[in-house]
């Protein structure tokens, strides 16, 4: 785990990746919230059975993500699932064909 969240420690300071997330055992999520917080990063958590995502990166993006963190990432929105996905450099064609494939399966109104 320590890899992986060093590596998106440094794609973040480096500019390359606004937001990362990450899931861990809720019995190292503190350790990794003090990895993220000496390294000045903004980071919103997602507790779910057991094990929290731990979301961290620009401020910005974490406000958004805020907006949503209440639910599972399975019933995100087609929107926020396709912000999310978006901001965190997912692959942006895939990304457009999973919008409208949720779309789809989504009735409006």
């Amino acid at each position: 785990m320590d890899d992986i969240l060093n590596t998106y420690i440094y794609e973040i300071k480096k500019g390359t990746k606004p937001l990362a997330l990450i899931s861990v055992c809720n019995e190292k999520l503190e350790k990794c919230l003090d990895k993220i917080s000496k390294n000045a990063l903004s980071f919103a958590v997602q507790k779910i059975e057991g094990k929290a995502n731990i979301f961290f990166g620009s401020e910005d993006c974490i406000r958004v993500v805020s907006l949503f963190i209440d639910k599972k990432l399975s019933d995100l929105s087609a929107e926020e699932d396709f912000i999310l996905g978006i901001m965190l450099g997912y692959n942006r064609i895939e990304q457009c064909k999973r919008y409208m494939n949720n779309k789809i399966l989504q009735p409006v109104g």
